[in-house]
């Protein structure tokens, strides 16, 4: 069964890009969509990997707008809006 959520969950690790919550994107550069297969591991290791992808792309945010469960558990697929 697949889950599907909207919100992003806020970074503890050390990273350029941070999570922004949708209220706080206005005014920012929007600079790209990143999508993500096939991430394995918890919550937090899926927020690492975006934040790692994000800078890898020069943003200094990152908005997680879809995140979907696979069917095997603990293996996500997430789609994000980047923002310089």
């Amino acid at each position: 069964m697949k889950h599907a959520f909207s919100l992003g969950f806020s970074s503890t690790t050390a990273q350029s890009a941070e999570f922004a919550s949708a209220d706080c994107v206005t005014g920012l550069n929007e600079i790209g969509l990143i999508s993500v297969n096939n991430i394995s591991g918890t919550l937090q290791d899926v927020e690492y990997v975006i934040a790692r992808k994000a800078d890898e792309q020069g943003a200094s945010w990152y908005r997680i707008i879809q995140m979907y469960e696979e069917q095997h558990a603990d293996n996500w697929r997430v789609q994000a809006i980047l923002y310089a």
